[in-house]
């Protein structure tokens, strides 16, 4: 396989690290052709309450089995390395219905 006007790329490849190098120089943390993007997320409110409504279930889920006693003796034992989690139970409790 032949690769043919490969020089654009390379020349891109170099102003992106010459441009670096200014930054850098010049006491920039970010390089200077990079300017500030940032993504958003625009949801509706359907989606917004089908969000809360996950995060609530998950949250309740989460606490129904969480009592103060359970909890410390996981913590006592994953202090002491007696715990252990078998593979099975894993794949048993991710493809429980």
């Amino acid at each position: 396989m032949e690769i043919n006007k490969y020089t654009s790329a390379v020349g891109a490849y170099r102003k992106i690290g010459s441009d670096y190098k200014t930054a850098v120089k010049d006491g920039k943390k970010t390089s200077a052709s990079s300017a500030k993007k940032v993504d958003t997320l625009e949801l509706s409110s359907a989606a917004r309450a089908t969000v809360e409504s996950a995060k609530a279930s998950a949250k309740k889920f989460a606490d129904s089995d969480a009592s103060a006693e359970r909890i410390a003796s996981l913590k006592a034992k994953i202090a002491d390395g007696t715990y252990k989690v078998s593979p099975e139970s894993v794949a048993a409790a991710i493809f429980e219905e």
